[in-house]
């Protein structure tokens, strides 16, 4: 029986390995049991090790190899028992934290997103406003300047429409008054010759100066008397023209092809006294620089060379 017995001393030292493996149990667990989930487990555990003392404590002895294989065992139940604690009760915290840091991101990512679109449906919302109130103004303008342009057209025109018989009647009042005074200036320009010799010199003597053929009163006076005696329907029979076919015909005795190249227009009839003189004038003004050169300067005038 004693080979199966330890000495009190070593049991002594077994019993105060056990008490400070249950001390360090008994921490572990203190330390888990504020883990709400593991705290019925730490307190049970240190029940087994408090039994587990009590009971070597009343027998006194224990065997050996008994007691060091139940200390191992212990120690090993405990700390996989306390590794599984710390595992189980810090894997749910770092995923919870994880999870909620996600949720966290996801709800601002969620109340930026929110803000955002808030912000730009406000913005597209005032421009909307903006430009329907632009679109608005502008028509409201054009249509003001469109009336005001109809209305002054319409004014014009009636005022138009008003003026017109009274500038009618004045128009043909000043048309008549200005054709009168037109006639009235004519009549006063145009001379009244006497039908005589002395009226048909001076209404040829003022044609042919106004046409560019300068000649004297007494020059065609001269012409005159020489020629036909002052009578504008002599014609001569006798003389080489009249031989030709092409007798001296008028007051200047002025053959027909002679006349019909020298005479003016309006002035076609060789008969004509104002007509004759004209186109006789013209002919010894190109002959012999003008019908004053055929009336002799020598002789004061009165002599006639002819032509």
């Amino acid at each position: 029986m004693s080979g199966l017995r330890i000495s009190r001393t070593k049991a002594l030292a077994v019993t105060g390995a056990l008490a400070v493996t249950g001390a360090f149990v008994a921490t572990g667990v203190a330390a888990h049991a504020s883990s709400v989930n593991n705290h019925k487990a730490a307190m049970a555990d240190a029940a087994a090790v408090s039994t587990l003392k009590a009971e070597q404590d009343k027998a006194g002895t224990t065997p050996q190899g008994a007691s060091e294989a139940d200390a191992a065992s212990l120690l090993a139940q405990r700390a996989a028992a306390d590794a599984a604690n710390r595992d189980a009760s810090r894997a749910p915290v770092a995923t919870d934290a994880a999870a909620a840091d996600a949720a966290a991101k996801a709800a601002s990512d969620k109340a930026a997103a929110d803000k955002a679109a808030a912000d730009k449906a406000a913005a597209d919302a005032a421009a909307k406003a903006a430009s329907d109130k632009a679109a608005s103004d502008k028509a409201a303008a054009d249509k003001a300047a469109a009336d005001l342009a109809a209305a002054a057209k319409a004014a014009a025109d009636k005022a138009a429409a008003d003026a017109a018989p009274q500038w009618s009647a004045a128009a043909a009042a000043a048309k008549k008054a200005a054709d009168a005074a037109a006639a009235a200036k004519a009549k006063a320009a145009t001379p009244a010759y006497a039908n005589n010799l002395d009226g048909w010199i001076k209404q040829a003597v003022a044609i042919l100066n106004a046409n560019g053929t300068p000649t004297s009163y007494n020059a065609v006076y001269q012409a005159a008397m020489h020629e036909s005696a002052g009578n504008p329907n002599a014609v001569n029979g006798w003389d080489s023209n009249a031989a030709a076919g092409t007798p001296s015909i008028g007051l200047l005795q002025v053959i027909q092809p002679t006349f019909n190249a020298y005479s003016l227009s309006g002035h076609k009839n060789i008969y004509n006294p104002v007509d004759n003189i004209i186109a006789g004038a013209r002919y010894a003004a190109e002959r012999y620089g003008s019908l004053d050169n055929v009336v002799a300067a020598r002789c004061g005038g009165s002599c006639w060379v002819g032509y």
